[in-house]
């Protein structure tokens, strides 16, 4: 073999790891601390450990790759030694920053077993690749379930839990994995602006180009729509917010309707991003109905972003909110965020009769030596960005089959108990110290800041408030994810510094981990600085 290899020197190294490993997840369970255990140096610095830790210098002072490799031990030495202990626990059940979610034990033992075959997995066949294919097919389908959405098994059997949800017109979803959110909303775009091309422009923008002539019309939305537009080409200018859209206390959606007919009126095709779950508050559109019947009688396609608001779905208490879900064209979901599998891991959701009709024409490689088949479900190379692919829906599948649909809706609830225990507390026993920026938690996202002095509130608003207001959040947040009790997230509010709590790991529980972050919380908002 080209590379040196001693199996024995190989079994040892994967003991090693495996220790460390272990004890590294012993410790999220019984510290629960998300600062690093030991991170590196400021490179400045790195010079001062050389007699006591050439390996440390030589690891950050490399000025590139050496011609002849240190080998497996030594890389071992460094990875365990410098290396691991400098990566913070994201995966703890404290870590509040963005919504990442952790790894349920099911979904890492798999991951493990996936990086062991590393199958490139877009390479669909129920011959050659049996056992990634049945996997694959199972996964989805269970996600689909998991998330109340009909699928052509569903919709007949008449027993299906979730009848209630489904959609009356026969319409059935099929999903696919992808790296992330933003893969998922790059997907939706493309599919949605070449079903406008067909349904609404009667021209083909897969093969004739595109004209320009696709507005995107959202509200809440992710950054991720705005950086999908640049990619695709329809351009960041061609996304228009409308303040109102889903939020109609009405229900009538007045603006939203003026909105879309008046850029039909010009000559425009509508592409509508709606958000289930906004990434700083949770908040959901309250009149997803509605909008989705405008969308349909001005023939605009309607895609969801719903990469962890789609979770509502799984409790009882929560699924309300997340209604109509059903009567989009495509859904953005992520696994990597509430479903707490392994990086990376996104899902993109469409009804199914788009497959062949708009994702094929989109995304299809053909190629002598690439697979490819004419009839039945497509290819998945045929329907998704990528040609290589991780096999994502093995840890999919191992978590949902371990944990099972009443296995999430405790780690949703949970979840969302804290929040509420969070925002209750700021809100109505230490609004002395904190102060809630919404009314209401509606799911699993607490934004807030430090109560503002008498001072700050005299102070008239504009740039200097602003400057002193984030300088003020800044060190607040600075002191709080220093602690390594918990670790939140900077974001703006309505023009105001804020901090975001976001609970979304299946580790997190009210019992073990509200009074230290509590005891944490009013500790540093009532330091004098």
């Amino acid at each position: 073999m080209a590379l040196p290899f001693d199996q024995t020197s190989f079994h040892a190294a994967i003991a090693r790891v495996t220790l460390q490993m272990e004890q590294r997840l012993d410790s999220l369970e019984t510290e629960r601390q998300t600062l690093p255990p030991q991170p590196f140096p400021p490179t400045e610095k790195v010079a001062e450990y050389g007699p006591t830790d050439p390996g440390l210098v030589e690891l950050l002072l490399s000025p590139g790759i050496p011609s002849e490799g240190k080998g497996l031990d030594k890389t071992v030495d460094l990875l365990l030694q410098h290396i691991s202990p400098a990566i913070a626990d994201s995966a703890g059940p404290r870590y509040f920053g963005l919504v990442v979610g952790g790894a349920t034990p099911a979904s890492l033992v798999a991951d493990w077993i996936v990086s062991v075959v590393d199958q490139n997995a877009i390479l669909h066949s129920p011959r050659t690749m049996s056992g990634y294919s049945v996997i694959k097919d199972l996964a989805m389908r269970m996600i689909l379930d998991l998330f109340m959405l009909p699928t052509i098994m569903n919709i007949l059997d008449e027993s299906a839990q979730h009848q209630e949800m489904q959609t009356s017109d026969g319409i059935d979803f099929r999903a696919l994995t992808t790296t992330g959110s933003t893969a998922s909303n790059v997907m939706g775009m493309a599919a949605g602006r070449q079903w406008l091309g067909i349904h609404d422009r009667k021209v083909d923008y897969s093969q004739e180009g595109y004209d320009g002539q696709v507005v995107v019309v959202t509200n809440m939305a992710h950054a991720t729509v705005w950086k999908a537009a640049s990619i695709l080409g329809i351009g960041r200018k061609q996304v228009i917010e409308v303040p109102e859209m889903g939020m109609d206390m009405e229900g009538n959606e007045t603006d939203f309707e003026n909105a879309v007919k008046e850029l039909k009126r010009a000559g425009k095709s509508v592409l509508v991003f709606l958000s289930f779950g906004e990434v700083n508050t949770g908040v959901f559109p309250m009149n997803t109905y509605r909008i989705a019947d405008i969308c349909e009688n001005n023939n605009a396609y309607l895609h969801i972003d719903g990469a962890f608001g789609i979770y509502a779905r799984c409790s009882p208490k929560y699924s309300h909110l997340a209604i109509g879900l059903e009567k989009a064209h495509s859904i953005t979901a992520c696994g990597h965020k509430w479903l707490n599998v392994p990086y990376d891991c996104g899902f993109f959701i469409y009804r199914s009769h788009l497959e062949k009709s708009i994702l094929e024409p989109v995304f299809s490689s053909s190629a002598a030596y690439l697979p490819s088949t004419d009839s039945g479900p497509s290819h998945p190379m045929n329907i998704s960005i990528e040609n290589s692919q991780r096999f994502r829906s093995l840890p999919v599948w191992a978590t949902l089959y371990a944990y099972g649909r009443n296995g999430y809706r405790k780690i949703i609830e949970e979840n969302c108990r804290y929040a509420k225990t969070l925002f209750d507390w700021m809100k109505n026993e230490r609004s002395d110290l904190y102060t809630v920026l919404t009314e209401e938690c509606p799911l699993n996202i607490v934004v807030f800041a430090q109560k503002l002095t008498p001072e700050l509130e005299g102070m008239p608003e504009g740039e200097a408030k602003t400057q002193v207001l984030s300088k003020r959040n800044a060190g607040l947040l600075k002191r709080i994810n220093e602690t390594g009790v918990a670790y939140f997230s900077p974001t703006v509010w309505k023009g105001r510094p804020a901090i975001r709590a976001a609970i979304s790991n299946w580790r997190t529980t009210v019992e073990a981990d509200w009074e230290p972050v509590r005891d944490m919380l009013e500790q540093q908002a009532s330091v004098i600085v």
